[in-house]
C-alpha cells in the first residue's frame, strides 16, 4: 500500500489521480479427488505425486474424467489455477496407451515455451514429446516422421501450411486422435474463423477427433464451442479468478496524455525496483511510449507485431533473465510466454475487452507474489463511463468469442489449401460455403472447374504461399531502402502508412514517402531526431453495396445485418503535438489525389427517425454522434476493441456499423444481437457527460475520419431518448451523402 500512496503523490504532479483501487484476493479452487482415486496408469500416478500433485482440484478431476471418456471439453479457469494439468494428465494417459495427441498453441513462441513444462511430466513415463514448427531442423523432422512422438506440439500456422505441402505431416496429423487448443481466448475475430476452417481440413469435414481446449478468460458456451470446432463440446468451469492477491488501480488521467502518464508510471515503478510490463493496443503507441520513458530516464524495450521475430525473442529472453527492467508491448505478451515474474502491469489504455484486461492483469504478481495493475483511463466515452461506475469495470461478464464462420475471404484460403492438397476434387465434395468460395476463386483465375471437377491453376500456389491465418486482408510491406522494416494489413495499413505519416518501428522514427497499393509496398525514410509531433489520417468512408442476411426491430427501429461493401478514401492527415497537455490538432493537410481502398465485410444498417425539430445540420450532428457512441458502447456490450468496428452516418438517419477487418470478424454481429443494451450504454454516456455539446468523454472518436466535426452530444441524447421510447414512426428509406 506504500507504493500506492507514493503513486498518488507522484500522479498529482501531472494533475492526474487514483480514481479507484480494487483489491483482488482469491483462494484455492475447490478440492477434488486424490490422484490415487483416479482411473490413471500407476506410472502416471507416481509421476504426479512426485511433482507434488497428490490431489487435484475439483474442476481438474471433472476435466480429466470427461476427457478420458472421449468427450470434447472446454476448460475455463483463472490464471495459475491449473488448466494445463487438467488437459495434460489425460493426454499423458492416452500416450501410455499409444494414442497420439497434438497440442496446438496460438504462436510458435508459446508452443516452444511450453515444451519444458510438458517434458517435466513426460520424462518419467517414457513418453515421446516433440515440437514441430517452421524452426524444427530437417533432421529432427525426419526423426519425428519416422518415429512419431505420442505428444506433438505445434501451432495453427504450421498445420495450415504443412497439411498442403507435406504428405508426412498430413499422415502425422490425421493419425492423431486428440487435439488440444490452449489459450482459446486468442481465437477471436478472423483468427477464430481460420481455426474453424482448419479444423474442417484436419477432419476432412467429417472425421472423428477429440478436441480439448482451455482458457482463463472467456465467456463460453457449448454453442460457441461447436461454432469454433464444428463438434459438440462441454464447458467445465474452475475458479473464475487467478490465485493470489492483486491491487487493481484505475487512474484518472484528467486530460493528460495517457502515453506520457504510462511512460512516467512505468519508469517510476522501475526505479522502485519493480519489473514492469506496459501494455498498449497500437504498434505506433508502443514505440511512442518507449520513447517518452527514455525522457524519464528508463530504457524500456518494445515487443510488438510487425517487428522481426528474432527481435521479439531477444526481448523475451532478456526480460526473463532480468537483463532489462521492463517492456512496452502490444497484445503480443498477453499470452503465457515465460518472461519471469512481473511485479506490475501498466495499461496505457483501457484494454479492448474485459477478457484482455484479465489476461494482461494476470501477468502481474505471479508465483505467489502480490501484483500491481495500473490502468490509465482517458477522456473517451467508455473510460468516462467506468470512472463513474468503477465497480462495474471489475464485475463485467466475459463476452463470448466473436468470430464469423461465413467469412468468405477466410474460406477461400482454406478451400484453396485443401484443393492443392488433393490435387483435384469434385465441387460437390465441398460444403456449400466452400463451393461458393471456390466459385469466387475461379473468377479470380486461381482455380478452374471442368465438368464439376475443381483444379488449381499456375496462380494457385503463389496465392497459397501469400496466405496467412493472422489476417484476412492484403499485407503491405514497409521498406527503408532495400530493407523490410515492418508490415501492416489492409485496411489498417491505410491509417498508418499514408504519405508524410510519422511511422515508428523498433524505436526508430520514419516518415512515409509513398504508398503503392497495387504493389502492396510502402517506402519510408529514417529521421534521426525525435519528432515533436505525430500524425493521424483524414479519411472518408462510403457504403458501396449491402446484401441483407437478416433483420430485426430494435426499439421499433428497422435494423438489417448483412454483407457490406466499403470504400475508404484517405484525403490527407492531421498533425498533433506529442507533448501538449491535450491532444489538439496542430494543422490539417490535404492530398491532391486521395488514396482509396475497397473491400467487403459484415455489418448492420440502422434507420433512425428524422425528428421534426431537427434541421439538416441538426440531423447530421445527431446521427454522426450516435454512430460514434454506439461504436463506443460496443466495447462494453460486445467486447469490441477500439479498432474492431467502424461506422458511417447519413443525413437520412441511416447509421452503418461494420467490422473493420476484410470479410468480417463477428464483432458487429454480436453488437447487432445486443443493440438494445448498446443504446442503454450510449444513453448513459451522452446523458451523464458534463461538457457543453460534445467532447472526448462522450462523442469524440480518436479514429474519426473527419477529425470529429459535425457532432452534438445534446442532439444525440434527444435522438436516442426518442428511439428508446419505441414509438418511431414509419418513414421512407431515403439516403443522402455520408458524413464519415
Amino acid at each position: 500500500m506504500d507504493i500506492l500512496e507514493e503513486v498518488k503523490e507522484r500522479l498529482a504532479y501531472f494533475n492526474a489521480s487514483v480514481a479507484h483501487v480494487h483489491v483482488e484476493t482469491a483462494l484455492e479452487p475447490d478440492a477434488g479427488a486424490y490422484v490415487d482415486e483416479l482411473p490413471l496408469d500407476p506410472k502416471l500416478k507416481e509421476v504426479l505425486k512426485g511433482l507434488k500433485y497428490a490431489r487435484l482440484y475439483k474442476f481438474q478431476e471433472e476435466a480429466v474424467k470427461e476427457v478420458l471418456k472421449g468427450n470434447n471439453v472446454l476448460i475455463v479457469s483463472g490464471t495459475g489455477t491449473g488448466k494445463t494439468e487438467a488437459f495434460l494428465i489425460p493426454v499423458l494417459q492416452f500416450a501410455l496407451k499409444g494414442e497420439r495427441s497434438v497440442l496446438v498453441y496460438p504462436t510458435k513462441a508459446l508452443a516452444r515455451d511450453q515444451l519444458s513444462r510438458v517434458m517435466e511430466f513426460a520424462k518419467g513415463l517414457g513418453v515421446g514429446v516433440a515440437v514441430l514448427d517452421g524452426d524444427t531442423p530437417r533432421e529432427e523432422r525426419k526423426r519425428i516422421y519416422s518415429d512419431p512422438p505420442e505428444v506433438l506440439i505445434t501451432n495453427p500456422d504450421m498445420i495450415h501450411r504443412s497439411l498442403t505441402l507435406s504428405p508426412d505431416f498430413r499422415e502425422l496429423i490425421r493419425g492423431s486422435k486428440h487435439f488440444v487448443f490452449d489459450e482459446l481466448h486468442v481465437y477471436e475475430g478472423v483468427l477464430g474463423s481460420h481455426l474453424r476452417m482448419l479444423m474442417d481440413r484436419i477432419r476432412e469435414f467429417q472425421g472423428d477427433v477429440q478436441v480439448i481446449s482451455s482458457s482463463a478468460t472467456i465467456g463460453a458456451s457449448p454453442y460457441m464451442f461447436e461454432g469454433l470446432f464444428g463438434l459438440p463440446g462441454k464447458v467445465i468451469y474452475g475458479s473464475t479468478r487467478r490465485k493470489g492477491t492483486a491491487f487493481h488501480v484505475l487512474v484518472n488521467s484528467n486530460g493528460i496524455s495517457r502515453w506520457t502518464l504510462s511512460a512516467f508510471l512505468a519508469s517510476f515503478l522501475v526505479n522502485k525496483g519493480m519489473k514492469v510490463l506496459a501494455f498498449v493496443d497500437s504498434q505506433q503507441m508502443a514505440e511512442l511510449t518507449a520513447k517518452i520513458a527514455k525522457r524519464f530516464g528508463v530504457d524500456l524495450e518494445v515487443h510488438r507485431a510487425g517487428i522481426l521475430p528474432e527481435e521479439r525473442i531477444k526481448v523475451e529472453e532478456r526480460l526473463r533473465r532480468g537483463e532489462i527492467p521492463g517492456v512496452v508491448a502490444t497484445p503480443t505478451l498477453e499470452l503465457g510466454i515465460d518472461i519471469g515474474s512481473i511485479d506490475a502491469v501498466v495499461m496505457a489504455e483501457n484494454p479492448p475487452s474485459y477478457s484482455k484486461y484479465l489476461q494482461r492483469a494476470g501477468r502481474a504478481g505471479r508465483r505467489n507474489r502480490a501484483g500491481y495493475v495500473f490502468t490509465i483511463m482517458g477522456e473517451d466515452p467508455i473510460d468516462s463511463y467506468f470512472l463513474r461506475r468503477p465497480e462495474e469495470f471489475f464485475n463485467r461478464k466475459l463476452s463470448p468469442l466473436p468470430f464469423d464462420t461465413s467469412n468468405l475471404e477466410v474460406v477461400k484460403v482454406h478451400a484453396l489449401a485443401f484443393l492443392l492438397e488433393k490435387k483435384a476434387e469434385r465441387l460437390e465434395a465441398f460444403p456449400e460455403l466452400w463451393r461458393k468460395a471456390l466459385l469466387l476463386l475461379e473468377k479470380e483465375g486461381v482455380v478452374k472447374i471442368v465438368n464439376g471437377v475443381v483444379y488449381s491453376t499456375r496462380k494457385a500456389m503463389e496465392v497459397f504461399q501469400r496466405s496467412s491465418l493472422r489476417s484476412s486482408g492484403p499485407i503491405v510491406k514497409v521498406y527503408h531502402g532495400d530493407k523490410k522494416v515492418a508490415e501492416r494489413e489492409l485496411p489498417v495499413a491505410l491509417y498508418d502508412l499514408y504519405p508524410n505519416a510519422v511511422y515508428l518501428a523498433s524505436k526508430k522514427t520514419y516518415v512515409v514517402e509513398s504508398l503503392d497499393l497495387a504493389r502492396l509496398v510502402a517506402k519510408v525514410k529514417k529521421v534521426e531526431e525525435d519528432l515533436p509531433y505525430y500524425t493521424k489520417p483524414l479519411y472518408s468512408v462510403d457504403l458501396k453495396g449491402f446484401k441483407e442476411l437478416e433483420s430485426r426491430k430494435v426499439y421499433n427501429l428497422p435494423v438489417k445485418y448483412g454483407e457490406v461493401s466499403i470504400e475508404i478514401s484517405v484525403r490527407g492527415y492531421v498533425v498533433h503535438d506529442i507533448y501538449s497537455k491535450r491532444e489538439r490538432s496542430a494543422g490539417e493537410f490535404e492530398y491532391d489525389d486521395p488514396i482509396t481502398f475497397s473491400y467487403t465485410t459484415k455489418g448492420m444498417i440502422i434507420k433512425h427517425p428524422l425528428l421534426s425539430e431537427f434541421s439538416l445540420v441538426d440531423g447530421i450532428e445527431a446521427y454522426h454522434a450516435t454512430e460514434h457512441v454506439l461504436i463506443h458502447a460496443g466495447r462494453v456490450v460486445a467486447g469490441a476493441s477500439l479498432t474492431d468496428l467502424s461506422g458511417i452516418s447519413y443525413p437520412s438517419g441511416h447509421v452503418v456499423i461494420y467490422d473493420s477487418s476484410v470479410g468480417g470478424s463477428g464483432v458487429s454481429k454480436l453488437l447487432y444481437e445486443r443493440l438494445e443494451d448498446a443504446y442503454e450504454v450510449a444513453k448513459d454516456i451522452v446523458e451523464k457527460c458534463d461538457c457543453e455539446d460534445g467532447c472526448p468523454k462522450c462523442v469524440y472518436d480518436p479514429y474519426c475520419g473527419n477529425n470529429n466535426k459535425f457532432l452534438s452530444r445534446r442532439k444525440s441524447l434527444r435522438l436516442i431518448s426518442e428511439v428508446m421510447k419505441g414509438e418511431v414512426p414509419k418513414e421512407e428509406d431515403v439516403w443522402g451523402e455520408s458524413v464519415r
